[in-house]
């Protein structure tokens, strides 16, 4: 990672360019106020879905149930499926 100290003046293609391959520190004054990281649109897909609000507090409710004890475990999870769909089909038969 490099570091490189910005002025207003500078233009983006210096700092940062397009074949960039590492992460660059911006410093101003002496002191980190950005990093630019090199991604491609996949990578962009999960910054996005990381940092969404309703993603952070459904998370964060999942992790309380786990907590209070509020868990089913794979295989009775599965059960239940398998009797739901056992149900399901029982109820088109003729």
């Amino acid at each position: 990672m490099k570091t490189v100290t910005v002025t207003d003046s500078m233009p983006l293609a210096e700092v940062f360019p397009p074949d960039a391959t590492e992460g660059v520190v911006l410093m101003r004054d002496g002191h980190a106020f950005a990093l630019l990281v090199p991604f491609d649109d996949e990578e962009l897909l999960g910054y996005v879905r990381e940092h969404d609000p309703e993603l952070i507090a459904a998370i964060a409710r999942g992790r309380e149930q786990v907590a209070r004890g509020e868990v089913v475990s794979h295989e009775q999870l599965m059960r239940e499926l398998e009797a739901e769909e056992e149900a399901e089909t029982a109820s088109k038969a003729p």
